[in-house]
C-alpha cells in the first residue's frame, strides 16, 4: 500500500469490499452460485448455505459478530 498524506494508506478495491461487506452483496453471490449448482434448491437449502458462508466470514474476521447475528437470526 502506498502512504498518502496524513499517514493514510491507499486501500486496494479488494480491501474495500472486505471492509464494507454488505448483506445484499452476499445474498446476490450466494443466489447466483446456488442457481449455477442446483437451480431447484429450496429456500431452506439456500438459507443453510447462506448461514454457512456467514459462519466462515465471521471466522475469517470479514464480518462482525453483530452482522452475523443480525443476518442469520430470523426472529
Amino acid at each position: 500500500m502506498m502512504p498518502l498524506q496524513n499517514g493514510l494508506t491507499n486501500l486496494t478495491p479488494l480491501n474495500l469490499t472486505i471492509d464494507n461487506m454488505l448483506k445484499k452483496t452476499l445474498i446476490r453471490v450466494v443466489g447466483e452460485t446456488a442457481r449455477g449448482v442446483d437451480p431447484n434448491m429450496s429456500r431452506l437449502d439456500k438459507f443453510e448455505v447462506f448461514c454457512r458462508v456467514c459462519d466462515n466470514l465471521l471466522e475469517d474476521g470479514r464480518i462482525t459478530s453483530a452482522q452475523h447475528s443480525s443476518w442469520t437470526n430470523i426472529f
